[in-house]
């Protein structure tokens, strides 16, 4: 992975840590390394076959996406974030979101990178209402994160998680269009690293 600087109209996002950036070939060999971190429905673990998926359509359609999170000091390649569609009867999206190295998280990445990208969308795409997350109900820091974003806990979802076996319980997280519009214009913090805090 190249410390080059990406071209000025790969970016989508910038903020004081991390920018959110379209992902680039000289990411892909990073990526790789770590599972359904720009696609929700494949591992694309195989450098090959996520090679192919890039080369198709940049990991970005209409109604879904992957993007990288960038270290703002270094240009280092620290996560990614997708979106994709909730379901068909939901007028909003899913987000995902990972920073990658251990020794990474919890030091802010994880936190701007999903307001920027959150924000992005809603500016970026007007004919949706809602975002969405499922975090699973043992991941603590990411719960946190979520609501230090502006995203609201709406429920429980049994036996929702990812994994073998049994999956685990999830939270299911929401932000709408009226929040984002409010959280624009607010500077009451919301807590934690978020909006307005």
């Amino acid at each position: 992975m190249s410390n080059a600087a990406p071209p000025s109209d790969a970016y989508l996002a910038r903020g004081e840590g991390v920018a959110v950036r379209r992902v680039l070939e000289p990411d892909l060999r990073h990526i790789a390394t770590f599972a359904f971190t720009v696609s929700i429905v494949e591992r694309l673990t195989d450098l090959a076959r996520l090679t192919a998926a890039f080369e198709a359509d940049g990991l970005w359609k209409d109604d879904s996406g992957a993007v990288a999170v960038e270290e703002v000091a270094t240009r280092r390649l620290v996560g990614t974030c997708q979106f994709y569609r909730s379901g068909p009867c939901i007028h909003g999206y899913e987000l995902g979101y990972i920073i990658h190295q251990p020794t990474d998280r919890r030091r802010g990445f994880g936190s701007e990178a999903v307001r920027l990208f959150s924000d992005h969308l809603f500016a970026a795409i007007p004919g949706f209402f809602r975002q969405q997350l499922m975090i699973e109900v043992w991941n603590t820091p990411s719960w946190k994160l979520a609501e230090g974003c502006g995203f609201v806990r709406e429920g429980l979802l049994r036996s929702s998680g990812l994994g073998a076996g049994d999956p685990s319980d999830c939270f299911v997280y929401a932000r709408t269009r009226k929040d984002w519009r409010e959280q624009l214009h607010t500077t009451i913090s919301l807590g934690g690293t978020g909006v307005g805090g």
